[in-house]
């Protein structure tokens, strides 16, 4: 008797956890930018995410972000294309909410563990466009 549904990555009812670190660029300066996001998947191809992230150096700033992940499969390499909802926090200054395009590559390394990268693009809303690039590298477990 098979077991049904699918083995991999995306298995309905999994819960992920992703630490991550990498480069944020923001207004043509470079930090330093680390956290996790913890995320759900609803189906195989579709899940929800909440994170954080914190930029580092010059520009001390945390990022709490929410959205949404779809993973397009073709082990061993997957891809995932993300939106999130983010409230950009400055250490000094006023928070101010954005939205972030993602797209991102990973490998399969076992069922319950990824290692990929990700671009991500924010747009935070403001009287002065704030723009924040970051490039990271990032390692899924799965439960």
């Amino acid at each position: 008797m098979g077991r049904g549904g699918y083995p991999h990555y995306g298995t309905p009812g999994s819960l992920f956890i992703e630490p991550f670190f990498g480069a944020a660029a923001v207004d043509k300066q470079t930090d330093l930018i680390y956290g996790a996001k913890v995320g759900y998947m609803i189906k195989e191809w579709l899940g929800v995410q909440a994170g954080y992230g914190y930029i580092a150096g010059d520009q001390k700033s945390s990022i709490y972000s929410v959205g949404i992940r779809n993973v397009l499969q073709n082990e061993p390499f997957n891809w995932h294309l993300g939106l999130d909802a983010e409230l950009y926090s400055p250490d000094v200054g006023d928070s101010r909410f954005g939205i972030a395009p993602s797209v991102g590559a990973e490998v399969v390394i076992t069922d319950m563990l990824r290692a990929g990268l990700q671009y991500q693009h924010d747009f935070i809303f403001a009287d002065d466009t704030i723009s924040i690039n970051r490039f990271t590298a990032r390692l899924q477990l799965k439960f």
